[in-house]
């Protein structure tokens, strides 16, 4: 079956697999997966998912998750990990499952959207810059008036972020950007309440993640490039834009991306001119484990993969699968799940959009 019709068919019904999952999920993601954990319950009667994980962590991203978390020795049979996260199962099936950009928030009155060069981002993160009222700076935003505050770096920063926003300034500017800013400091532990009460310091200047500036309404930096007439801005839009240029590789039931800043971004619908993208992007990943539960997994991934699914990612602030992955996603993680059987034709649309199949094959070798 052509990939792009498979995943038509995952829009408009849910596979169901009878069977009980456990899922381990990177903290930042617990209220979007229970929110597909709500979802595919509704639908699913005979599959049964808990989520798993470090009660702590669990709770600092979500003060009031519904369904009960189990914080027991529990093996997980799906993992959904942020880069750097490796699964500790023999994975069965993988794919990209949303995104996360990186953002530069800045604690300054009147300074949301204010330009940079890669060259002055670098000094400014390397403790170069003394004041918002820097004569580079200026002379980029001739039209804002900055004020004379210190600037306050913050250094922690965890090390996704800082891998990809390396990996996009370098490209845009490798003279003006040698290597990794020397006053940030590789830190794994994040806290969003540390962070916006740090941020709440006038002058500061920090790198965290976007769906933070998103639910939080903070105020970020531009980037202008050598090579663009218009600097990006960390929007929904250029994010979406930088997502069009992620290309996929498929090996068996294993989805990776990789962007390539070669390819000319692709116009939103209703769009002649796409947004400049901005490509400091981090990618989550589903991993499907290996054992008894592996087809019950497999549904799960799926559901996650459905275009309707990844609406919790953008609720809650992240951006959704770039459709050329999700397309490739799905085909992947359906391997051996039952085909939907679709209603004759001449049924009612609403019989047809309610459709659920529900079987139990075997896992697969």
């Amino acid at each position: 079956m052509p990939p792009e019709f498979q995943a038509e068919l995952a829009e408009r019904y849910v596979t169901c697999v009878s069977g009980e999952i456990a899922i381990s999920t990177a903290p930042e993601l617990a209220e979007v997966t229970q929110a597909w954990v709500d979802g595919i319950s509704e639908s699913c009667s005979d599959l049964s998912a808990t989520i798993i994980g470090a009660v702590d962590d669990i709770e600092t991203a979500v003060d009031d998750i519904e369904t009960p978390v189990d914080i027991t020795e529990t093996v997980a049979d799906v993992f959904i990990t942020a880069p750097g996260q490796t699964p500790s199962c023999t994975a069965v099936a993988s794919s990209p499952v949303g995104i996360d950009a990186v953002a530069i928030v800045v604690s300054v009155a009147g300074l949301d959207g204010v330009i940079f060069s890669p060259a002055l981002l670098h000094r400014a993160l390397s403790g170069g810059m003394a004041s918002w009222a820097d004569p580079e700076l200026q002379e980029l935003n001739p039209e804002i008036q900055l004020s004379d505050t210190p600037v306050v770096l913050r250094a922690p920063t965890r090390p996704q972020d800082i891998t990809s926003l390396n990996d996009w300034m370098n490209r845009l500017d490798p003279a003006g950007w040698p290597g990794s800013p020397s006053g940030l400091v590789s830190d794994e532990a994040f806290s969003s309440e540390l962070v916006l009460e740090e941020l709440a310091i006038e002058g500061t200047i920090a790198i965290v993640p976007a769906s933070l500036v998103t639910n939080n309404s903070l105020a970020t930096i531009s980037i202008q490039s050598q090579q663009a007439q218009e600097p990006a801005y960390l929007t929904v839009e250029s994010v979406i834009s930088a997502g069009t240029q992620m290309v996929e590789t498929t090996s068996g039931s294993v989805v990776t991306a990789n962007l390539d800043a070669a390819l000319p971004p692709v116009p939103a619908a209703g769009n002649d001119v796409a947004s400049i993208p901005w490509q400091a992007l981090n990618q989550f990943t589903i991993t499907v484990c290996a054992g008894a539960n592996e087809m019950a997994g497999r549904a799960f991934a799926k559901y996650a993969l459905r275009l309707d699914s990844q609406g919790s990612m953008t609720y809650f602030g992240f951006t959704e699968t770039p459709k050329q992955i999700r397309v490739a996603g799905v085909a992947a993680v359906s391997q051996g799940l039952p085909e939907p059987t679709i209603p004759p034709s001449g049924a009612p649309e609403e019989v047809l959009e309610e459709e659920t199949e529900i079987a139990s094959p075997e896992p697969t070798p």
